[in-house]
């Protein structure tokens, strides 16, 4: 008995110190620079409609919204390819944009599988834009959503002596809610880029139609820029 005892004893001495040593969760919350909250409508994006319409709150849950006006929340920036093409440039790589570096990976990870969701995930039909869509040149992401997503350089895309290299990227604000059952831990506005295509300027907007363009500028550490930043 008194081994029993100094057994059970020592477990609940180890299960003590276990439950002490959890690391708790940390709250993150996003503080959008006010011009770059006002030009993509971040506000309308955070009060939008849920992906999951069916979504069970009762118990821990992830959540990603997006504007009620989907199709007027997108927007596109051009990157000037013809330098980086002169220098060998053999693949892009396409990432999901932050405003907080604390922002959880495992946390996003999941939004993206809420936006990759084959029942109720992101579409084409669902945002409401038909994109110019041709073979190794330009096309969507919609079910392959990815912190990052690698594009390899068409072959026959060359650089032309009086017309641009052009690269289009087309980016869906989110915004991303995890909760553990009893509070919202993570708050945060994701950038996913859902549409590329590879084009020169004299054809841009063949690609660009019904979408607002919107050239984006990260901070020194490659985030979106807050207001405690301004």
């Amino acid at each position: 008995m008194k081994k029993l005892a100094m057994v059970l004893s020592i477990f609940m001495v180890i299960a003590l110190c276990s439950c002490g040593s959890k690391a708790k969760r940390e709250i993150v919350r996003d503080n959008p620079s006010t011009e770059i909250k006002e030009a993509l409508l971040l506000d309308d994006v955070a009060g939008g409609v849920s992906l999951d319409a069916n979504l069970d709150r009762l118990t821990a849950y992830t959540d990603v919204k997006i504007a009620s006006d989907v199709k007027g929340s997108v927007f596109y920036q051009t990157i000037d390819l013809d330098e980086y093409m002169n220098n060998r440039l053999k693949q892009v790589d396409l990432k999901v944009l932050y405003f907080n570096g604390k922002a959880p990976s495992n946390d996003v990870t999941e939004f993206l599988k809420v936006m990759n969701n084959k029942e109720y995930g992101l579409t084409e039909e669902k945002v409401g834009i038909t994109f110019n869509k041709t073979e190794k040149m330009s096309d969507t992401l919609f079910g392959k959503l990815s912190l990052k997503y690698s594009i390899s350089i068409p072959k026959d895309y060359k650089v032309k002596e009086n017309d641009s290299s052009k690269l289009v990227v087309a980016y869906l604000p989110t915004f991303g809610i995890y909760n553990d059952g009893t509070q919202d831990y993570t708050r945060v506005f994701i950038l996913v880029p859902i549409y590329y295509a590879f084009t020169y300027e004299s054809s841009l907007s063949s690609y660009t139609e019904g979408m607002k363009e919107y050239q984006i500028v990260l901070t020194e550490d490659g985030l979106l820029p807050s207001q405690s930043a301004e």
